[in-house]
Parts: structure tokens; C-alpha cells; sequence
């Protein structure tokens, strides 16, 4: 057999040589290597025959040696980057830098501060409810003092309706005018009946004062004061419910710890249920949008109020509330019984099994008669 031999292809176009591997998508290209000069890529390549190859093998020109992969890089770069753990933060470094930046707000007793993990991020707790509450306090001066007291007495637990009543009150007497007369003697008679005078003696004390410029200074001096008292009821009803809403966040606080402790004291419970119990009420995740967070047991009664039929196998439960723990303490006791029962170890292994007796007959075997 004659021995076959290819030459390189190229195809001609206009007096230029186009290689195959320079066709689109004939050969992956390393973009790590070199590219071809226009003096490589018109000189074919060396077609001969090697001395140790064979008769009938087909060389094409294409190259598929692997380039060489130079790895590069020190040994440093190789090392793991080092994690930093909490006991190599110098806290007390970023706390002064935060505070020389402005983010924070210096503090007193800083130079005595003990600087660590758990202080640190109360540090961080505290400072971010400072800025919080010094933002809020700058957009509420933007709405004026009564816009202020109104937003306080609804956070104390105050209602929408006792606020205006006392500000309308306001309103009415700073809408008098006091230019004529009418308005002069409605003022004043609006004033004496505040501080409890009967109505003849307020009568008798504006015809004495009837003269225009002793009316009309009376009448602005009781507006003036009419608008003073209603200011100072409208503080002093606001000083009120704070105080109410205080007495009852400690009342709230006291239940909250009564019944913390009444978890931990239940012989019933073993120490993971009380853990779970009181993540259940106690642990506040969930939050709305509006910064309000719950527990678990605050956004399952949600969902028991606002499911008919789950509300009324709330109230079932309710109204059997003591049989209910009489049930489980008769359940618990009848499960005691039981596991004392096998602790003895009595079992089916233990129990001997014996064939029924039969009871002898008087009478002989058919056939046989003895004498």
C-alpha cells in the first residue's frame, strides 16, 4: 500500500492565504498564549514526515499541545486569611473613633468604661435609641408645641377625642373678638363662670365695669387667662396619662415576671418545655412596619381573633379551663401507673403458660369392667 500524504489546506482569496484554525470557531483560541504574527500564520508548517511515524498517517497542521500554566504567587498569598476573633477588637479604640466622628455621642463616665463584646454592643444599642430619639425630636419641632403634646399624649394611651375637646375649648375663646362690646361681655362672662361666680354677680360685675376702656382691658385680661388655664389643664391632663401609662407598664412588667417565674416553676415541665414557653410569649421577633414587635403567642392570638371558628375553640377551651387540667393531671397519673407497672418488670417472658386440668370422670373406659 502506497503511502498517503496531506498537505496543509489553505483556501485563496484575493492573493491571501486564510489558514483553517483562523476560520471562525475552528479552533479554541488560549487567550493566555501569544497571538500568531502574519509571518507564522502564511508559512505553512513542516509536513514531513517524523522519523518514527508510520505509513498511512494523516498530518492536518493543527497543534494540540497543552500550554504550559505558569503558576504565579507568593507563599503569603497562599496562607489563609486570618479571622478575627472578639477578643482582638479594640473596642474601645472604635468607640473613641466613632465619637470623634460625630456618629456617636460622648458619653460620661467613658474614661471608667469597661470596654468588651457584650458592653460594647449595649454601647452601640444604647447610642443608636439616642440618635433615634434626637431625629424624632427634631421632626416633631417642625409641628409646633400642641401638634407635639398631641403625639405624646396618644403614646401615653391617651385618646384622639379628650385631646381636641380641650384644644377646641382653645380655639372657641381665641376666635372671640374683643373689638366691640358684645364680644367684650362674652368674654367676661365666659371667665367668672370658669372660676364658679353665680350668674347675677357676673351681671352685676359687668354693668359696674360697663365703661368702655375698663370693659374692653377686662376683657382681654380674662381672655388672656382663659387661654392660660386651658393650656395648663391640657399639660396637666397629659402629666396624668403618663403617669397612668407608666403605673401600667409596671403593672405589665410585674405580670410578665410573675409569670416568667410560674414557668420555672412548674414540677411538670422539663427544662427545654419551660425554655420553649417562655421563647414563646417572651421573645419578641416579629416586627410591622411601623417598628411594632411581637412574640409568637401575640401573632397566634391575632390569628385565633380574626378565625371565627379558632375563637370559638378558644372560648370551649376557656369555659373547660380547670376540667382541662384535671384531664391532663388524670392522663399524666394513669401514664405513671403504667411505666411503675413495667418497671417492675413484669412481662409475657415472665408468665409461665400452663395446659387446662381436666378433671377426672368417675366412670371407666367403655369396654373394660372391673370387679
Amino acid at each position: 500500500m502506497s503511502t498517503v500524504k496531506v498537505e496543509p489546506f489553505f483556501f485563496q482569496e484575493d492573493g491571501i492565504q486564510i489558514a483553517p484554525n483562523s476560520l471562525p470557531g475552528a479552533v479554541e483560541e488560549n487567550k493566555d498564549t501569544q497571538k500568531e504574527t502574519p509571518e507564522t500564520q502564511a508559512k505553512p508548517e513542516n509536513t514531513s514526515k517524523d522519523d518514527n511515524s508510520s505509513e498511512g498517517v494523516i498530518h492536518t497542521g493543527f497543534s494540540f499541545e497543552e500550554p504550559e500554566v505558569q503558576v504565579e504567587g507568593t507563599k503569603e498569598e497562599e496562607k489563609e486569611t486570618e479571622k478575627i476573633t472578639s477578643d482582638k477588637v479594640e473596642y474601645k479604640a472604635i468607640s473613641d473613633f466613632l465619637i470623634e466622628s460625630g456618629i456617636w455621642k460622648d458619653f460620661e463616665g467613658k474614661e471608667d468604661f469597661e470596654f468588651n463584646e457584650e458592653s460594647f454592643q449595649t454601647m452601640w444599642e444604647a447610642q443608636a435609641k439616642n440618635q433615634a430619639a434626637e431625629i424624632l425630636q427634631e421632626e416633631k419641632a417642625q409641628f409646633g408645641d400642641t401638634a407635639n403634646q398631641f403625639i405624646d399624649y396618644l403614646k401615653s394611651g391617651g385618646t384622639v377625642d379628650t385631646f381636641v375637646e380641650n384644644y377646641s375649648q382653645q380655639l372657641d375663646i381665641q376666635s372671640i373678638d374683643i373689638t366691640d362690646e358684645d364680644g367684650q361681655e362674652k368674654i367676661v362672662k365666659e371667665y367668672y363662670e370658669s372660676i364658679g361666680w353665680k350668674p347675677e354677680k357676673i351681671k352685676k360685675h359687668i354693668e359696674r365695669i360697663k365703661d368702655e376702656v375698663e370693659l374692653k382691658e377686662e376683657a382681654e385680661d380674662c381672655k388672656s387667662k382663659l387661654v392660660e388655664a386651658i393650656a395648663s389643664e391640657r399639660e396637666e391632663m397629659i402629666k396624668e396619662q403618663e403617669a397612668i401609662q407608666k403605673d401600667k407598664k409596671l403593672k405589665f412588667e410585674r405580670f410578665n415576671k410573675a409569670v416568667r417565674e410560674t414557668f420555672y416553676k412548674d414540677t411538670t415541665l422539663a427544662e427545654r418545655e419551660k425554655k420553649d414557653l417562655d421563647k414563646f410569649v417572651f421573645d419578641y421577633k416579629y416586627q410591622d412596619q411601623a417598628g411594632n414587635r411581637y412574640s409568637e403567642f401575640a401573632t397566634k392570638w391575632n390569628e385565633i381573633n380574626s378565625d371565627p371558628t379558632k375563637y370559638a375553640k378558644f372560648l370551649k377551651f376557656v369555659k373547660n379551663f380547670d376540667s382541662f387540667e384535671d384531664k391532663k393531671e388524670t392522663a399524666k397519673e394513669e401514664n405513671r401507673k403504667n411505666f411503675s407497672f413495667l418497671k417492675k418488670g413484669t412481662s409475657l417472658e415472665n408468665v409461665v403458660s400452663q395446659e387446662p386440668v381436666k378433671q377426672r370422670s368417675n366412670k371407666t373406659p367403655g369396654g373394660i369392667v372391673f370387679k
